[in-house]
């Protein structure tokens, strides 16, 4: 498949950069969303990490583990949402720190103060700055990528307001000179785990045309 469609689906993810930073995911942690943008589950099922650009990021999560009762008995603990603002610049990985979650009181602690660190490949600690979501029901269930919007727009402590702008139409992204018209290297990895995300995000009349208009295009 030609690049020029690959580049696009990277342009519409997340701002384009020349550097990757691998972002190492936990069974512990239930990633919501990333750079303003919902996460779909089957894009990280069975992955242990995931591809991110060098830059700022933010990414909206919860912890989910198992942890004790005082009658020695277990039950599912779910954190609040929590927000993680950080940057990558000049990072190669990352990974998660969580403090001691095993037994009830340790949770309640956590969900009145909660704590956690990123560490890089140095087991360094990364500047994060760190925050709970606000989540707003509605009829429809909760929506963790408008709450982030808001909370972005809001101007909160780890907000990033790059990532308080939710995605252009199409007519806004392919009118001009556009990043859209410059591919840059990209890691494979990256480059597929965004197609397959892109991909099943779309209708399947819209997923005919592509699959269509793919078989139709060189192989190099």
């Amino acid at each position: 498949m030609r690049t020029g469609i690959v580049s696009a689906v990277i342009a519409l993810v997340m701002p384009v950069c020349v550097f990757a930073t691998t972002l190492r995911l936990s069974t512990d942690i239930d990633l919501l969303v990333l750079d303003g943008k919902k996460v779909s589950s089957s894009l990280l099922r069975g992955a242990d990490s995931i591809e991110l650009d060098n830059g700022p990021h933010q990414i909206v999560f919860r912890i989910e583990k198992n942890i004790r009762l005082s009658n020695h008995e277990q039950r599912l603990y779910i954190s609040p949402p929590l927000v993680v603002s950080f940057n990558t610049q000049k990072i190669n990985l990352v990974n998660f720190s969580l403090p001691r979650l095993e037994t009830e009181k340790e949770s309640e602690a956590f969900d009145d103060s909660p704590r956690m660190e990123l560490l890089d490949g140095d087991a360094m600690p990364i500047p994060v700055k760190l925050d709970i979501l606000a989540l707003t029901k509605t009829p429809k269930g909760l929506d963790y990528e408008a709450d982030t919007e808001r909370y972005n727009k809001a101007g909160k402590s780890a907000s990033v307001p790059r990532f308080a702008t939710m995605m252009a139409d199409d007519s806004t992204l392919l009118s001009g000179v556009s990043e859209l018209d410059v591919i840059p290297p990209q890691s494979q990895t990256l480059t597929e785990q965004r197609l397959k995300f892109w991909f099943q995000q779309a209708d399947p009349d819209t997923r005919t045309r592509f699959l269509q208009w793919a078989k139709q295009q060189p192989s190099s």
